[in-house]
């Protein structure tokens, strides 16, 4: 008898096959421009993107998140390691995280 773990592990119309939960669906098929969170971080010489859920005055909802965010007040809310990692997580075209909030 052939071993069953085997069958799967070779099986690629199987591997193709994944379940998905209803609500990770929406997550999975956004991208971070469709997500509230999603801001402009303008400094003095570039704007570049930015994802305020790594910001803790917006991550909590309890304050409206802006459109666009001065460099200079995130430096103050986060510090220099915030602000980098502020703009390392968004990318207009990248898949949205668990913290999407669709714009609205």
């Amino acid at each position: 008898m052939a071993n069953i773990h085997d069958y799967y592990r070779k099986n690629f119309l199987y591997e193709g096959h994944k379940m998905m939960l209803p609500e990770l669906r929406d997550k999975v098929a956004q991208t971070c421009a469709h997500c509230k969170f999603f801001v402009l971080v303008t400094g003095g010489n570039e704007t570049r993107n930015g994802c305020a859920a790594q910001i803790p005055r917006y991550a909590g909802l309890s304050r409206r998140v802006p459109g666009e965010l001065d460099a200079v007040e995130v430096l103050e809310l986060v510090g220099r390691e915030g602000l980098e990692r502020v703009l390392s997580t968004a990318g207009p075209h990248r898949q949205a995280c668990w913290q999407f909030h669709p714009r609205g």
